[in-house]
């Protein structure tokens, strides 16, 4: 068995790959991941594969338990290409972990698709996927709650709560009109990255959305969008 590990900024999750086949998701906080958590959940494994845009020190503690349990151990990092993704950058270690598995989890989904990737967590990006394979750059914008907590941290007079229902209409107190906004400002860009798509010559056949906030921003959206939730462990699974 196969154990695929994604570290993020606040949050570890990952997934147990048995005969070519992913089981459940499992999610904790980055400070809850120590020695015996892996070894209560990972210790039947024969190999770990992971991803980390976190802190390198999860990285280093996972490696060292692997070490110690004499598990295989592997790191993914971005890089120029693999099977038939093509990065953008002309530095491709630059380019997050995370967004690298986006790209080559929807290529494996969506072959020869022309695709926008929204991946919606700590950080909303968005990125171009040619049916070529070939990465056509993205945007990196502050995801909906760094958003919210963003305009409450600079203003002096502005205060809101974080609402738990979603909405773009305009509001008729402060709370409203920051939350509103920041789902508004983030469709408003995923909708202008459809225009520049067609501008840059990349008609788009596929919208995917992934990332904790993937799934209200596709409820938001007028256009045809698919939610895959798990779109980083397909991209991890091809390194297996």
């Amino acid at each position: 068995m196969i154990a695929l590990v994604d570290i993020g900024n606040s949050r570890t999750k990952f997934c147990i790959v048995s005969k070519g086949s992913r089981g459940a998701v499992h999610s904790l906080p980055n400070e809850l991941l120590s020695s015996d958590y892996l070894t209560g959940y990972f210790n039947k494994i024969d190999k770990l594969i992971i991803a980390s845009v976190s802190r390198n020190a999860l990285a280093d503690k996972i490696e060292l338990w692997c070490q110690k349990h004499n598990i295989n151990y592997q790191q993914v990092v971005s890089e120029k290409c693999k099977n038939d993704v093509i990065s953008a950058y002309h530095q491709p270690s630059q380019l997050g972990v995370d967004r690298w598995l986006t790209l080559i989890g929807a290529n494996t989904l969506y072959p020869n698709k022309n695709i926008l990737i929204i991946d919606a967590g700590t950080a909303t990006t968005i990125d171009l996927l040619a049916a070529s394979g070939v990465h056509q750059g993205g945007w990196i914008l502050a995801g909906i709650e760094t958003l919210f907590s963003c305009v409450l941290d600079n203003t002096s007079q502005v205060q809101a709560d974080l609402a738990k229902t979603a909405s773009v209409s305009f509001g008729a107190s402060s709370s409203e009109n920051v939350n509103n906004a920041t789902w508004a400002a983030t469709i408003g860009a995923i909708n202008l990255a459809v225009s520049q798509s067609d501008q840059q010559g990349v008609v788009i056949d596929e919208i995917l959305l992934t990332g904790g906030n993937g799934r209200t921003l596709a409820s938001l959206l007028s256009r045809r969008c698919t939610v895959i939730k798990d779109l980083v462990f397909i991209g991890l699974q091809a390194y297996i």
